[in-house]
């Protein structure tokens, strides 16, 4: 053996007895095992806790508030449809609480104002399926398909993931989620790792949160942190899904809906800002300031051109109704049931354009076919889903968090 290797061999003993010496102790001592973070989700009503989500929402749960019920399935999805017993052709919808329908009560949903439409559209029966949870993030949404959306086999999954994506929270993702379910490691079995390992977790995981909230969306990083931020490329590096990993998580859903034989359709969400209004508790935005999720409507662009997909323009379909703000939205980010009309009919036109997507021909469309009007049910107050005293909203959406900055952050310049 070289001499240098005889030296760094020998100078490796002491440094291994010394770690054998301290998990001897650490076993002796009843150090500590590697456990996951435990999410908490008890500042939401109809909300649970997830070890693989974060966060999902309460099956079978009937919430009824002055502005109607909200309800989910057995599969915690606010979806009156269950894998059994398909029907015709099945659509899945994805997204936050603007696809959830916060506000909305049961029967005026955006989903639920699709399928009619469809159903109106088409002479083949059609289901849509709501996979909106509030707050949920495309790292989140890959997780449900994964657990429950793709056994529902889904024809064409239609993508409205944008917002949760590029807010700023106090967490990300991707580093949540390695806290809560952690990729298995042989270092696991050390009883002196983890107990190097456990306070620097349990640390990671409370930084910035609410009591009884750990790794659930409560107090944003700072609104001045975000005011300091001049560069919109640090302000995309700290969203909870940066710019990057958004593509990438596109790709993945873009890559198992084609394995499974389903088109995707995108739809970015639009805001209040979209058609000129603006209510969020903050300085009004000027004309060429650059908002958060801008960049992110750039690059789903550019992603959805470079894959030959189709896009329907939501935030157009806002501008273009000649409704007002208040008509459109319940706050600064929530569609009404007017906004979700606006939703379903901009979407289930681009279906009945192409029909293809469905799997159909043009021949299949009903040739009396016409827009239904509004439905005239106006959402009433802050919604039928409500946060228990002193909670925050779980995601980019919703009313103000009332102990810290509003979400979402404040609009940046490049």
């Amino acid at each position: 053996m070289p001499s240098t290797a005889r030296k760094v061999a020998f100078s490796l003993i002491p440094a291994l007895l010394l770690l054998g010496l301290g998990e001897v102790a650490s076993r002796a001592m009843g150090g500590p095992e590697c456990t996951p973070i435990s999410p908490s989700a008890s500042g939401w009503d109809t909300m649970v806790a997830d070890q693989v989500l974060l966060w999902k929402l309460e099956p079978n749960r009937l919430f009824e508030s002055p502005a109607g019920n909200t309800t989910t399935n057995a599969l915690g999805l606010r979806s009156k449809h269950l894998p059994e017993g398909k029907l015709g052709i099945r659509i899945a919808v994805t997204g936050d609480s603007s696809v959830f329908g916060w506000g909305q009560p049961d029967g005026f949903t955006y989903a639920e104002q699709l399928e009619e439409m469809l159903n109106r559209a088409f002479d083949e029966p059609i289901q849509v399926i709501n996979m909106g949870v509030p707050g949920y993030s495309t790292e989140q949404t890959l997780g449900l398909m994964d657990q429950v959306g793709w056994s529902y086999e889904p024809d064409l999954l239609v993508v409205h993931n944008i917002f949760s994506d590029c807010n700023i929270d106090a967490f990300q993702d991707r580093a949540a989620m390695a806290l809560t379910n952690p990729e298995p490691s042989a270092l696991e079995s050390s009883r002196l790792y983890c107990a190097l390992r456990q306070p620097w977790v349990s640390y990671q995981a409370g930084l910035n949160q609410e009591s009884n909230r750990v790794l659930m969306p409560g107090m944003p990083t700072g609104a001045n942190q975000a005011q300091r931020l001049e560069d919109i490329d640090q302000v995309i590096d700290l969203s909870r899904v940066p710019l990057d990993d958004y593509l990438e998580n596109l790709d993945t859903l873009l890559g198992q809906a084609q394995g499974r034989g389903a088109q995707v359709l995108m739809a970015p969400l639009a805001q209040e800002w979209d058609v000129g209004a603006w209510t969020a508790p903050m300085d009004q935005p000027s004309a060429d300031q650059v908002l958060p999720w801008h960049p992110y409507r750039q690059a789903q662009a550019q992603w959805v051109s470079q894959h030959g997909l189709l896009q329907v323009d939501l935030p157009g379909a806002f501008l273009a109704s000649g409704e007002g703000g208040r008509e459109l939205f319940m706050d600064h980010m929530h569609p009404s049931v007017v906004g979700a009309w606006v939703m379903a009919s901009a979407v289930a036109a681009s279906i009945v354009a192409n029909p293809s997507l469905l799997g159909l021909g043009p021949e299949r469309v009903q040739a009396n076919w016409q827009m239904p009007r509004p439905k005239s049910q106006r959402s009433r107050g802050p919604g039928p889903m409500q946060p228990r005293q002193g909670a925050g909203h779980p995601g980019p959406q919703g009313p103000p968090n009332p102990q810290g900055p509003p979400n979402p952050q404040p609009p940046r310049r490049p």
